[in-house]
């Protein structure tokens, strides 16, 4: 499962399929980063996941992964919690992708109806 993705923000190809199957995305200490970000969201290991991602990029460099990851996670649960569906355009554009990286089971997937060829249905019952 190999997803890459150019990124002009980063200037560098980066392996997008680390950041949920594992791995080095393909940036500096991007094992130790993805480590970290999946070990906080899971809170298993975090304390081993913090002293590698502290011994990588330092004590700085933790701080903004834990802000990134506190920032998305907060994302993702306001998403979740609110019932927001991916629109009809990113359904289509993102559906070889999401299928590669297994984003279907995630709990927030069921906001959106990704069985509809180009388009998003809510779920009723999330709008009741």
């Amino acid at each position: 499962m190999l997803l890459r993705a150019s990124s002009e923000a980063i200037g560098q190809e980066v392996d997008a399929s680390a950041v949920v199957g594992g791995g080095d995305p393909g940036i500096a200490h991007g094992a130790a980063l993805a480590a970290y970000a999946t070990a906080a969201h899971e809170g298993s290991a975090l304390a081993e996941a913090t002293d590698a991602v502290r011994a990588a990029v330092g004590d700085d460099g933790w701080v903004e992964a834990a802000m990134t990851v506190a920032v998305f996670n907060g994302l993702v649960r306001t998403a979740d919690a609110s019932g927001i569906p991916l629109d009809a355009g990113v359904v289509s554009a993102t559906a070889d992708d999401r299928e590669r990286l297994g984003f279907g089971r995630y709990a927030g997937s069921a906001n959106s109806d990704l069985t509809i060829a180009g388009g998003a249905t809510p779920h009723p019952d999330r709008f009741n």
